[in-house]
């Protein structure tokens, strides 16, 4: 016969572990061993079985082969369960923990990100507002290293903002000066007209009574002032240079009536450039310097020559004198300074050219004392049509 014990132990040890219950039947479902003190052993496992409430245990039935019986196991629920139950427990302490940890990383990231990050949109949405007082307002931010220099380099952006603001502002306050100004010129320039036309009609009056009276010479002059002084009030800011040259002719015959045989001029236009545009008046304060202070103070014979020619498509207009010329010291200060009479009339000219054409163009000035003086006038070259 089989021995139960030595197969499973004795049944109090069996029934020490955990307080399983164990049975085991033959074919016949007689009990042949248990664990449970209460079973009789060779008694039907029915009887025991209709006897319990197997509500408070779990059942696990097993075959056992040899015998072709049966092993019963019943585990209590309150034995089973109380392992989970204790990891239940663990698993809430555990989380309570891991919550507490999180929790300073947490305030860490609210104070050094999140709060940092709030102060600087709502100084943004502020700045949006358009206001030029919010420009002026700064930011300190307190966090990691990154927060810092962002709030900086943000503070470096209002600065920036903030000088181009004032800049274009003090621009438009200087555009709206000089549209001011430029409206007043044009009214003071409307209001100058009745003058220069009422001293136009007094020269071709003059003009009138010296051809009656046979006055040549007067005649002549009169002819050529008004001319130039018409010229010089109407029409455009730029004119061709055959018109120029027109004029300048007319200038250097009035100034020849005055210096009679000592005064002499030369021309040397290509027929290609006469067409090319210039500015208005251009020429005439160039030829003035040099007859008052080339060709005036010199003894003997005073010469003019006019010159005009293109070098890679620049127009260079020459006007030479064989005057007194200019001593190195004030040949060098001249451009620089106004003092000089014969100065204003050059710088304003190079200074025109300038405004007009760019930095790269004005007035070349070449002269040695005793020998004459040479100014040359470059602007870029355009025909008529080119306007």
């Amino acid at each position: 016969m089989l021995d139960a014990n030595a197969l499973m132990g004795s049944p109090h040890q069996a029934m020490r572990s955990g307080g399983s219950k164990i049975y085991m039947v033959d074919r016949k479902g007689t009990l042949f061993y248990s664990n449970d003190e209460s079973a009789r052993i060779g008694s039907a496992y029915k009887q025991i079985e209709s006897s319990e409430n197997d509500t408070e245990y779990f059942v696990q039935r097993g075959p056992i082969p040899d015998i072709e019986g049966e092993i019963i196991v019943k585990l209590p629920r309150s034995e089973l369960l109380s392992g989970i139950e204790d990891i239940r427990k663990q698993a809430f302490l555990i989380f309570l923990t891991s919550l507490l940890l999180l929790t300073v990383p947490y305030l860490a990231v609210i104070n050094n990100i999140v709060q940092p990050l709030k102060k600087l949109m709502q100084l943004m949405n502020e700045i949006k507002l358009g206001k030029l007082n919010n420009l002026k307002k700064r930011i300190r931010l307190q966090g990691y290293a990154e927060i810092i220099v962002m709030a900086d380099d943000f503070n470096q952006m209002l600065d920036e903002i903030d000088d181009l603001t004032h800049r274009l502002l003090d621009s438009r306050t200087k555009l709206y000066e000089s549209e001011l100004v430029k409206k007043q010129s044009e009214l003071a320039y409307l209001q100058s007209q009745i003058n220069p036309h009422f001293l136009y009609n007094t020269l071709e009056s003059i003009k009138g009574m010296a051809a009656e009276e046979g006055a040549n010479n007067i005649f002549n002059m009169t002819k050529a002032l008004a001319l130039v002084f018409r010229y010089s009030i109407k029409g455009t800011d730029r004119v061709p240079l055959r018109e120029e040259l027109k004029i300048i002719e007319s200038y250097i015959d009035i100034q020849k009536i005055r210096f009679g045989s000592r005064l002499g001029a030369e021309y040397r236009f290509p027929e290609e450039i006469l067409d090319c545009k210039v500015p208005k008046m251009i020429l005439q304060p160039i030829v003035e310097n040099a007859i008052f202070h080339g060709i005036e103070p010199k003894v003997g014979e005073g010469l003019l020559r006019l010159e005009g020619y293109l070098s890679e498509n620049v127009l260079h207009l020459s006007i030479k004198d064989n005057g007194v010329g200019i001593a190195d010291q004030k040949l060098i200060t001249l451009m620089k300074s106004d003092d000089t009479t014969a100065g204003i009339g050059l710088k304003n000219v190079n200074n025109r050219i300038k405004l007009t054409y760019g930095s790269e163009y004005g007035v070349r000035l070449n002269s040695e004392a005793g020998k004459g003086t040479e100014v040359v006038i470059m602007m870029p070259a355009g025909s008529e049509s080119d306007v």
